[in-house]
């Protein structure tokens, strides 16, 4: 089973950052822009 990580930045180049380096073993990142929208995506997921 995966498991879905979400991180919330307003920075553009630490959300590249944090996608350019994201693991992809077992573990999936989604960086947002907005912390709203962050917790939107897991409460859809939940």
């Amino acid at each position: 089973m995966g498991t879905l990580m979400s991180v919330a930045t307003h920075s553009a180049p630490v959300r590249r950052a944090l996608e350019a380096d994201a693991d992809t073993g077992g573990t999936r990142l989604v960086v947002h822009a907005r912390a709203d929208i962050a917790v939107a995506a897991y409460a859809a997921v939940a």
